[in-house]
């Protein structure tokens, strides 16, 4: 993007890019350069239980030539205002897959790039002159020290110390965070340069949102054109030793700072673009015998068209697959889905409901090894619904990621026909997941009489319609893959019983008079609310209301939670991606998959994916404001959220009619 964007400051601010490192860790920012948000940093590192901490904020950064100074890099300020104005000297910026900038000072352009190094706590900062006289580049880190949230002022910042060693800055923070190590090709400087004042104008407002930084040191680099200079901040001592060992570097390793860079960068894009185009294929398979499975005109024309469904411009897929690719993690031996980043949280349900996404675009060996890890995590039927980010210890109380995960492996299952892993590592967990919710397990999660899942102790007990949704499901999903193993007695139970709950479900949660679902039964009577999670009710398959039931109840949720930003969780909430998915889903089935259904659902898509490119690239939010103007679009929530990535592209790949509807391929 260009001067057309990145003119208009108010769009340029807003306008979020976050890029990871496969353990959690990130770096992100605007496209303006500054940073608006606490959670902005240049490198947020990862603890192998998840704790994040900001080490290095940003970069101060600007330019000598021909005898002036020009600055390269802004700040925001309390005021807010921003300076110094180096912002003004950015002409372009695009994301490739990691942020690019070019930037012009008097005559000098630069090109400006960074990305994360896979695996390891590190980032790389690199600085290529394009054309112009001789220059002069100082760039200087902004040392904080912090959890991803907290602010740190001036008084109460930890003790920093640097240390110089040829080649290399090592910078020690007291209160025992990890020491950030520079490598470099430039010269250094001794600092001790306070940056006060620093501002969040996209968080609260407020005396208490300022923050102060350090600049301990700067780097400086003389440029001709195409000379550049490099800087890798890790915070581990022996990075480039680790990465030898694993051979990533090549054999023998480079012995510049400049090869080691360009060999990274090449493994990095190369590892991307993989991932994207096999994925790209994957989501047009799934497209098309999702189209075949559907159905109607579109599916005898399939067999007919040689051209992708989906391809590298598509509307949706290429971003929402590089979402979930960024979302991934190692915490320790396991493989994840963080649900939101940049904080690194991960939560059961978020992870397991992403997976069907997954599924989406055959990318069966990750979400083998998700599944893997879930099931070992099973406790009395329980999976995690969260892992404490100090130490990584498992916390269990809400029924739900047990029953993503029911629905997750049957359908894992039966799209990748592995019923090696199924009869060998996960039916039998599995099973006890029905069978320890039927007898009865920990935090009160049992069946009541009728067959429904009640869950919490004593007044705070409830039976909510959305877990029923999805224990229905996960019933019919256990009677599946009893078949499968060859258990049909048991397959037989399990689909009785999910008739059973059905039924009951019908019974107990429909309200004629509303035209809805009670949202939960507790001791004093039924609770009456509209929330987006009965989308659940109307979206899965196989359908668990009658026809005109599931159109009476989707159009309540569409009166009261639909906005064009999303769906609100109830009445007066943000407006949430996640469950724009099962609203398409629903949608669609509710009006017999019609050529005037696809178009409305097209045109709704189109529109939230404009205000998605207006906020954060590669990635998509939690939430809207739904209040916002539609050019300025405010995220409520985490910037980048997996169940929104999750849900959006499940039902994008599965549900829209691809061979009639062809979306514009650019974001802006």
């Amino acid at each position: 993007m260009g001067q057309e964007v990145l003119s208009d400051l108010r769009s340029a601010l807003g306008l979020e890019w976050l890029i990871t490192n496969g353990l959690g860790g990130t770096a992100s920012g605007t496209v303006a350069g500054a940073h608006t948000r606490r959670g902005h940093a240049l490198l947020t590192a990862t603890t192998p239980s998840g704790r994040t901490t900001t080490l290095i904020s940003q970069l101060a950064e600007r330019l000598h030539t021909q005898g002036a100074w020009h600055p390269l890099s802004t700040h925001v300020h309390g005021g807010p205002v921003l300076r110094p104005e180096g912002h003004q000297a950015i002409e372009s910026f695009r994301l490739d897959p990691w942020p690019i900038w070019t930037l012009k000072a008097g005559e000098v352009r630069l090109e400006k790039s960074l990305f994360l190094v896979e695996g390891h706590q590190a980032v790389v900062i690199s600085y290529k002159q394009l054309e112009g006289p001789p220059s002069r580049l100082t760039a200087s880190p902004l040392v904080v020290g912090r959890a991803l949230h907290a602010l740190r002022h001036e008084g109460a910042l930890p003790a920093i110390t640097t240390q110089r060693v040829p080649g290399r800055i090592r910078i020690e923070i007291d209160e025992g965070l990890a020491p950030v190590t520079l490598w470099h090709n430039g010269s250094f400087m001794p600092a001790r340069v306070w940056v006060r004042d620093l501002c969040y104008p996209a968080d609260r407002a407020g005396e208490d949102e300022r923050e102060d930084a350090l600049i301990p040191c700067h780097i400086e680099g003389t440029l001709t054109p195409g000379a550049e200079l490099h800087i890798v901040a890790a915070a581990e001592d022996d990075l480039f030793r680790a990465l030898a060992s694993e051979e990533r570097l090549g054999s023998p390793p480079p012995r510049t700072l400049k090869d080691c860079v360009a060999v990274l960068a090449r493994e990095r894009h190369r590892e991307w673009a993989q991932w994207h185009a096999v994925r790209i294929r994957g989501a047009d398979f799934t497209a098309r015998q999702a189209t075949v499975a559907h159905g109607g005109d579109a599916a005898s024309a399939i067999a007919r068209r040689l051209e992708p469904l989906i391809g590298r411009d598509d509307a949706w897929t290429p971003i929402l697959a590089d979402a979930l690719y960024g979302a991934l993690a190692r915490r320790g031996e396991r493989t994840t889905l963080l649900a939101s980043l940049p904080a690194g949280i991960e939560r059961g349900t978020d992870t397991l409901r992403a997976l069907p996404a997954l599924i989406s675009l055959r990318a069966f060996d990750v979400v083998k090894e998700i599944l893997r890890g879930s099931v070992e995590y099973l406790n009395e039927g329980l999976a995690p619904e969260s892992f404490d980010p100090q130490d990584g210890t498992p916390a269990y109380g809400d029924p739900t990621p047990s029953l993503w995960l029911l629905n997750a492996a049957e359908l894992y299952v039966r799209r990748n026909e592995d019923l090696g892993i199924l009869k060998d590592e996960i039916y039998a967990p599995l099973e006890s997941i029905v069978q320890a919710f039927r007898a009865g397990t920990r935090f009160g999660v049992h069946t009541t009489p009728e067959g429904l899942l009640s869950m919490g102790e004593g007044a705070a007990a409830e039976v909510r319609a959305d877990v029923n949704a999805l224990w229905y499901h996960g019933l019919v999903a256990m009677a599946q893959m009893a078949k499968l193993v060859g258990r049909r007695e048991s397959g037989a139970f399990y689909l009785a019983w999910a008739r059973e709950q059905q039924t009951r479900f019908i019974e107990r949660f429909w309200d004629e008079k509303r035209g809805a679902v009670h949202d939960a039964l507790t001791a004093s009577g039924p609770r009456s609310e509209t929330r987006a999670s009965h989308l659940l009710v109307a979206s899965l398959a196989p359908a668990l209301l009658p026809p005109e039931a599931a159109a009476r109840l989707l159009a309540r949720i569409e009166r009261e939670l639909v906005t064009p930003f999303g769906v609100r969780e109830s009445a007066g909430a943000p407006a949430r991606i996640e469950w724009v998915g099962p609203y398409v889903s629903a949608y669609l089935r509710v009006h017999q998959r019609s050529g005037e259904a696809q178009l409305r659902m097209h045109d709704w898509l189109e529109s939230l994916r404009s205000a998605c490119g207006r906020t954060i690239l590669g990635h998509v939010p939690e939430a809207f404001d739904p209040e916002s103007p539609a050019a300025y679009p405010r995220v409520a929530g985490d910037v980048a959220s997996v169940a929104s990535a999750g849900e959006l592209l499940r039902a994008w790949v599965e549900d829209m009619d691809h061979t009639q509807v062809a979306a514009p391929a650019q974001i802006l």
